[in-house]
């Protein structure tokens, strides 16, 4: 059994009903802050009567409420299904059950508080409020909530509410008879000291009471003893303490330390661990365990973090009663784990979207994408829009880029009074992600359907994707030294493929099977895929009126001095001004792409040069604003000419921050 839809309406940042499906076992909810995940943790504790961080009282903070305060929710409406019931299930949740055997839960709580101020929650198994409801029932399932900034050694240490003692409790079960009659006969042999082995408690005690005697009187003084704890099972388990040593199987208790000395992380890991033992011994006695746990990654180190989370995945599928649900902004942890694990979580006008990943039709994709999902590429379930790109030229320049292209965005709308875009990718929340390739009918179908994915789900991301031209080559003869064709062994011509350099006026049809995927998904409502023009992302850059500062790049990278630095100044010298003559247009843009591309530079080395020198002048004019913004569209405007971005990395980047196309 496990819960395989949870509904929230009127909750938090939930207006509208918003539907969440869960997986059997194990699930990892992803998304950006204020996404809703902390919302459907906190609906399944309520529903579900969590209550040992808190008693979940409902206040006025958890309606929900719209931003401009014109609307409040009149209730809040929160329902979970359990499907996969065993016979004994059926049996025990038979009064919650539909026709399918499909079990029901509901909580409802009314905006109107009581005279007390408290709202009334009510709640029912099954489709009617009419029906019969036992309180028994709930015996049968255990929810256990682990908050993100947990307090592991608070709930270590000795107490009521230590966790230790909990697992205590539930390991002796109906045999604590044993235990306390141990506890007690050892109190007594102290309290007597029938065998004189306790002299200095026996002497305290009765020094104590000697002096209650003489300050008090006979008629108005009492009498004290002196023994270590109440001996009922409660106070005894409650007593114990958990001490460690920084290593495994350790057994000589001198060397075992206080965990206050313990550090943050591995308290987390050793509070977790306790818990889970405790998981172990629900598992014959819930029906159904459910483990909700924030942000697990707190005080973890990376390598940790993969250990923590594959363990996850083996002990729900070794316990099969055991449902387990966490949060995360970890790309470590998302990466680590099989996709049909990963929920996407977004918050969309006012509901909270879910989307998990096992129900997007990635075909043969599948696969790759779990291969390919590292720390790197996770980042996308994380942010609010991603740009694919084919290299690390790409992924180097087009943050900066895009700081010039919402500049001009942003001087556009500020001229017309339209709204303004984020001023760069950190501020939209969007991730620019290395692709290593053109494999982005792998990456797509997350966003569109392509490539044969007939998928109606997709994350609800705005995805753009950059991909280069790529012209044939041309087959060209080679000949001799006289001029004289060479021919192979049968006598046939020897040709050799030669790259192309088109220029603008020429439209050529690109080779690369990427450009195949874009009718597809440029139909989509998150994905659009943008090709360059021409041929790679550093020739139609350079093509696009940039030779001058390029080829100034290119000179102040080149490693010796020569025809190279003098030809990239000769170039920098026509300052992109080349009237009609598109011959020499060309010869400059190709001169500085393949020397980009040369072993004495190399485009990473190049891409992160051009970087640096476009940072440079764009920090420069941010310094000029003053302080009442007045003069921001001048700024925007200078800006804007640091560099002529090609038209398809503008529409890429606008689109991945939400601004159309």
């Amino acid at each position: 059994m496990y819960i395989s839809n949870l509904n929230i309406a009127g909750y938090k940042n939930s207006k509208e009903k918003s539907i969440i499906k869960l997986n059997q076992g194990l699930n990892v909810l992803v998304g950006e802050n204020g996404s809703g995940k902390t919302t459907i943790i906190n609906a399944l504790r309520l529903i579900l009567r969590e209550n040992e961080f808190s008693n979940m009282n409902i206040d006025e903070d958890d309606f929900y409420i719209s931003l401009d305060k014109q609307y409040s929710a009149p209730d809040i409406r929160i329902d979970i299904t359990l499907e996969s019931l065993s016979s004994d299930e059926q049996v025990t949740f038979l009064t919650w059950c539909d026709a399918d055997y499909k079990a029901q839960l509901h909580l409802e709580v009314s905006s109107n508080p009581n005279r007390k101020g408290y709202y009334k929650k009510e709640i029912w198994g099954g489709a009617s409020k009419s029906s019969i409801f036992e309180e028994e029932t709930f015996e049968c399932i255990d929810c256990i909530y682990l908050p993100p900034l947990r307090d592991a050694e608070e709930k270590l240490v000795n107490g009521k509410r230590s966790r230790l003692a909990q697992l205590l409790k539930k390991q002796y079960g109906d045999n604590k008879d044993s235990l306390v009659q141990n506890v007690s006969k050892f109190n007594e042999q102290i309290t007597s000291n029938a065998e004189k082995k306790y002299s200095e408690i026996e002497t305290a005690k009765l020094n104590i009471n000697a002096k209650l005697e003489e300050s008090l009187g006979q008629r108005l003084g009492q009498s004290i003893n002196l023994q270590f704890a109440e001996t009922t099972f409660n106070k005894i388990v409650e007593s114990i303490r958990m001490v460690f040593f920084p290593g495994i199987k350790q057994s000589d208790p001198d060397k075992f330390r206080d965990i206050a000395t313990n550090s943050l992380g591995y308290n987390n890991l050793l509070y977790i661990a306790t818990v889970f033992a405790e998981l172990e011994l629900l598992k014959n006695n819930n029906m159904i365990t459910v483990l909700l746990i924030e942000e697990p990654e707190a005080h973890l180190h990376p390598q940790l973090q993969v250990k923590f989370i594959k363990y996850l995945e083996e002990i729900t599928r070794k316990l099969g009663n055991i449902q387990v649900i966490i949060t995360t902004h970890s790309p470590v942890l998302a990466s680590s784990i099989h996709t049909d694990n990963l929920i996407h979580i977004t918050q969309n006008e006012d509901k909270i979207v879910a989307t998990s990943l096992k129900d997007i039709d990635l075909g043969e994709s599948k696969n790759y994408i779990n291969r390919w999902l590292d720390v790197t590429k996770s980042t996308l379930l994380f942010s609010k829009g991603v740009i694919l790109v084919e290299g690390i030229s790409e992924a180097m320049l087009i943050p900066t880029f895009a700081k010039i292209v919402l500049a001009q965005h942003n001087k556009k709308a500020l001229d017309n009074s339209e709204a303004l875009l984020p001023t760069s990718l950190e501020e939209a929340g969007v991730s620019t992600i290395n692709i290593n390739g053109i494999n982005f009918k792998h990456f797509m179908k997350l966003f569109a359907k392509c490539d044969g994915s007939s998928s109606e789900v997709q994350l609800p991301i705005f995805c753009s994707g950059i991909t280069d031209n790529d012209p044939p080559k041309l087959k060209v003869f080679v000949y001799d030294e006289n001029g004289k064709l060479k021919k192979d062994k049968e006598g046939e011509p020897i040709t050799i493929l030669q790259d192309t350099f088109p220029l603008p006026s020429e439209s050529p049809i690109g080779a690369n099977s990427a450009i195949q995927l874009m009718d597809d998904i440029n139909k989509s409502k998150w994905g659009r895929l943008y090709r360059s023009p021409l041929k790679t992302f550093e020739y139609d850059l350079a093509i696009n009126g940039n030779n001058n500062q390029m080829a100034k790049v290119l000179h102040d990278l080149w490693p010796v001095s020569g025809t190279v630095k003098k030809q990239c100044s000769a170039i920098s010298s026509r300052s992109n001004q080349y009237s009609e003559d598109e011959d020499m247009l060309k010869e400059d843009a190709e001169y500085i792409f393949k020397h980009i591309d040369a072993n004495e530079v190399g485009k990473g080395i190049y891409s992160q040069e051009l970087t640096d020198y476009l940072e440079l002048q764009i920090s420069m004019q941010l310094e000029k604003i003053d302080e009442s913004q007045s003069n921001i569209s001048d700024v925007f405007s200078k800006i804007s000419e640091i560099i002529n971005i090609p038209n398809y990395i503008k529409q890429a980047i606008i689109w991945a921050c939400g601004g159309g196309e």
